[in-house]
């Protein structure tokens, strides 16, 4: 007799020896139990994991004659074939004309299915259902699932269609709409491992639980890839298997090297996973199945570090536990998350471009380097404390660009709120006009010294500036403050003296209504400590905007020599640029930009 392959000789006869399907099986015994059969059926997933099997077993279900479950006491009726009949025998063996199998792949034209057409008005030879399976379903031209539309919606009532498929999605609406949907999922490792278990002792294979679970692990939740691994390897080392004949067979590399190869990685040794890298290679190790399996043990590193409590969900043996719960105490989920994601694409980059070594090699130096990275969160919250204290006027003085130190002691002062007042024009034949806000005034306040506090007018003049020349020191002013009011309320903002300690400061109208007493303190606090004496700011709404020449000089008067006219037409560009931000029209459109001005003409 020819020698048959364990996955040929271990396919399932029966559904209760089907393995991971049980949400399949279980209810197409029920319809068979009920007489509920339909008249076409879908079956997709992913390889391997029995959907022509199943499609076998279901045609010899509906038409064994003798589905009688028999005890000691009773005899009922079951949904399983008895496999002993002639019927179940030749389609078992393929024999059968009643059960017709076709290839998708190689008859994916108009032609075999007007032939398959035809051919289903035709009564059953010898069962009482004529089957139709058709494997790799997706291969079918347009124009084919065109011609079957009709037939497969209402076939004769002695034709059953199965179609199979790994592409659900290449399979047309109205292909699917017409049958009944199955899916068949990947297996779990336990039931792949039971299976193989049951093999390797009703085949004498000595294979203990390592060696099944390191060949789960490449079958990828197929059980007949983990069937005829196991076959190859008995070929290979004979009946006497071990996890060293496993590695050297498939190209995995020694388990001792990839161990240190991953220590080197989470311990940041670089040059020790560059020489562990490069022995893997001289063993002549397939590097696209190492990174597969370096891939697997960083995932099980990262299940244990979210939760010790999921050791159902990793893939390593059983027997590797407590180690990699100590090593997944000492890496953060984001470190490991990284280190998958870098493997990832270097496994794509293989696939892509070749170079296995050189790209793992390149791998292993982006993970030596990798950093452990801050939380968003984080990040948001220490900018949060950082924006807090300089607004606070609580960042030290070197931060503050132009800051001055001097051993001159400096006035304490106490703020206080005044009522507003009328704001004059500010020299003659200026062209501006202000509407008025309230006044923040500060008054000076002793302070406790062991010496009496001497007024600060009679303090050293070479440490003040003087409050007319404001214009010269205002940037130094503008240095001193917090930034949003640097960059919010006085951008563009324009200083001006009147009287002895009455500064009037006019603001864009769009930061303007956004002022609030505690900036004018502020800003007042600031000006008291330049020019030695108590300042009294007013912040006002520029309503025309004037020309630079009308600003006050060094010497604190107007250039009285420009005309009212001529000062309104003459703009800066920065006064230009200050009344286009403040146009309705053109502010809506920067904010729905998210831009800004950067040159008026």
């Amino acid at each position: 007799m020819a020698y048959e392959v364990l996955a040929q000789k271990w396919r399932p006869q029966n559904f209760g020896d089907v393995v991971g399907q049980q949400h399949v099986t279980t209810t197409l015994e029920n319809q068979i139990l009920s007489e509920r059969v339909g008249h076409a059926y879908l079956f997709w997933g992913p390889r391997g994991t029995g959907k022509t099997t199943v499609a076998r077993i279901f045609a010899k279900a509906v038409n064994c004659p003798n589905r009688i479950h028999e005890t000691e006491f009773d005899k009922s009726p079951t949904a399983e074939p008895c496999n002993g009949c002639e019927r179940c025998i030749d389609i078992s063996q393929g024999k059968s004309f009643d059960v017709i199998e076709t290839d998708a792949a190689s008859n994916r034209g108009i032609d075999p299915i007007r032939e398959l057409r035809e051919n289903v008005k035709l009564a059953p030879a010898n069962c009482t259902y004529k089957i139709y399976i058709i494997d790799e379903a997706h291969m079918l031209t347009t124009e084919a699932f065109n011609a079957l539309l009709k037939t497969l919606e209402e076939p004769p009532p002695h034709v059953i269609f199965i179609m199979a498929t790994t592409e659900h999605a290449k399979i047309p609406k109205t292909i699917t709409s017409r049958c009944q949907d199955f899916d068949f999922r990947h297996l779990e490792d336990e039931k792949i491992i039971e299976r193989l278990t049951l093999i390797a002792k009703a085949e004498e294979i000595s294979a203990d639980l390592d060696v099944l679970s390191l060949i789960t692990r490449q079958s990828e939740g197929c059980l007949r890839d983990a069937e005829n691994l196991l076959e190859r390897l008995v070929s290979s080392a004979g009946k006497n298997v071990t996890v060293e004949t496993v590695e050297q067979t498939l190209g995995l590399g020694s388990s001792f090297l990839l161990g240190e190869l991953t220590k080197a990685i989470a311990e940041r040794n670089l040059a020790e996973g560059l020489a562990t890298l490069n022995k893997l290679v001289k063993q002549g190790t397939d590097l696209t199945q190492c990174l597969h399996q370096l891939i697997v043990y960083f995932r099980d590193l990262r299940l244990l570090a979210i939760d010790s409590n999921l050791v159902e969900l990793i893939q390593s043996p059983k027997s590797d536990l407590p180690e990699l719960k100590q090593k997944a105490e000492q890496m953060s989920v984001p470190r490991l998350s990284r280190i998958i994601k870098i493997l990832m694409y270097t496994s794509r980059d293989i696939k892509q471009y070749g170079y296995a070594q050189l790209q793992l090699e390149g791998a292993l130096i982006q993970l030596d380097s990798l950093e452990e990275g801050i939380q968003l969160q984080e990040i948001v919250g220490k900018l949060s404390a950082l924006e807090q204290k300089l607004d606070s006027g609580g960042a030290p003085a070197a931060l503050l660009p132009d800051s001055r130190t001097t051993d001159a002691p400096q006035p304490a002062f106490r703020r206080e709120q005044s009522q507003p007042a009328s704001v004059p024009r500010v020299g003659h034949g200026d062209a501006r006009r202000f509407e008025t806000s309230s006044r923040a005034s500060v008054r000076s306040e002793p302070v406790t010294r062991p010496e009496p506090q001497q007024p600060p007018a009679e303090m050293s003049g070479n440490s003040y500036r003087p409050l007319s020349e404001i214009g010269t020191f205002w940037e130094e002013v503008k240095a001193q403050l917090p930034m949003k009011l640097k960059h919010g309320l006085l951008s563009g903002a324009v200083p001006s003296v009147n009287g002895t300690n009455v500064v009037k400061i006019a603001c864009s109208p769009t930061y303007f209504s956004m002022a609030v007493d505690e900036d004018k303190q502020l800003i007042a606090k600031t000006l008291s400590e330049l020019v030695g004496q108590p300042i009294e700011v007013e912040l006002a709404k520029l309503d025309i905007v004037p020309h630079k020449a009308a600003l006050p000089d060094a010497q604190g008067t107007a250039n009285a020599g420009v005309s009212d006219k001529r000062d309104v037409q003459k703009m800066t560009p920065l006064v230009r640029k200050m009344a286009a931000e403040d146009d309705p029209r053109l502010r809506a459109a920067l904010n729905l930009f998210d831009a800004k001005i950067l040159e008026t003409q």
